[in-house]
């Protein structure tokens, strides 16, 4: 009974150094407090000694641990994952696109997921994935090269959160905007920047290469933004089939079976031409400036089939 008990507790500091590893949590503090005896005063020397025997065994199974610093750091996981050839090449493409983008949150993310299938990786895949990074086939150098300084620049004013002067073209018309920058987006070639208009209380994203200035202002953003709350219905076959967007979510049908949505903060300009594709199935309910600009819109559309007939 009392081996029993003894190989329990065994496997129980097994399973949360573990969980520590797993969760990139494992400092060396940490560890040592899960392998010290809790009966009596344990030498750090005799714990370390102990904790050395158990990554030994793990290295036995294919777990590799290694310290770092004060960290014990992870380096593969008892579990492999089976993976193609194709599967490699998706994941090399994805790394060497993703050194390319400047940081951020998203980045991280997706570098976080990378890490974590590295992990469970064998060591055959990880090399053929490491001949497939290094080699030549795919160069995503030139993405956003050109840009990459406004890119990291905008990406200090997101985290300072100061209210910005812009000036940028829109219709190849000069347009100017008071406002907060909240973000970055990141499409196929270019990058946009996602501005709270604090005049119209309206997001824009404004592509980086429309820019043509901008300028703190000294004044943080704090509590200035509104919701920019945009209501609309639509009807016929697609108010049953429509599925709300991320930012969107529904009151139901009326008693005419029309869906109501409510989208909160999509830019105006995105949201106003998909409703566009949505034609005579879509009615903008509020804001009206919003309404008043899918009208000017669909009539400035009509003006285009408007041919003059001669006398």
């Amino acid at each position: 009974m009392k081996s029993t008990k003894k190989l329990n507790e065994g496997c129980l500091k097994i399973l949360k150094f573990l969980s520590l590893l797993y969760d990139d949590d494992a400092e060396y503090d940490k560890v040592l407090d899960i392998f010290k005896n809790n009966t009596k005063e344990t030498p750090k020397e005799n714990i370390q000694v102990t904790l050395n025997r158990y990554i030994n065994t793990f290295k036995v199974r294919g777990i590799k641990i290694e310290k770092d610093n004060t960290k014990f750091k992870l380096k593969s996981s008892l579990y492999n994952l089976k993976l193609t050839h194709s599967d490699l090449k998706a994941i090399s493409l994805i790394t060497k696109y993703i050194d390319t983008v400047p940081e951020n949150k998203w980045t991280k993310e997706v570098k976080d997921f990378l890490h974590n299938v590295n992990l469970r990786m064998n060591s055959d895949d990880k090399n053929t994935l490491n001949s497939l990074i290094t080699s030549d086939e795919h160069d995503f150098s030139f993405y956003y090269s050109n840009t990459r300084e406004q890119i990291m620049e905008c990406e200090k004013i997101c985290e300072e959160k100061f209210v910005i002067n812009i000036i940028y073209l829109h219709n190849n018309k000069e347009q100017r905007c008071k406002g907060v920058l909240k973000e970055l987006i990141y499409g196929s070639k270019t990058v946009s920047l996602k501005v709270y208009d604090i005049g119209t209380h309206a997001h824009l994203e404004i592509p980086i290469n429309n820019i043509l200035s901008i300028a703190r202002l000294p004044q943080v953003a704090n509590n200035m933004e509104m919701p920019t709350t945009v209501v609309y219905k639509l009807k016929n076959r697609l108010a049953k089939t429509y599925k709300l967007k991320e930012n969107e979510y529904s009151d139901g049908y009326d008693e005419n079976g029309w869906l109501t949505v409510i989208n909160k903060d999509e830019s105006f300009d995105k949201l106003l031409h998909r409703l566009l594709r949505y034609t005579y199935n879509c009615e903008i309910i509020s804001p009206k400036n919003l309404r008043d600009e899918m009208i000017k819109l669909l009539n400035d559309t009509i003006d285009n089939y408007n041919i003059d007939e001669e006398d």
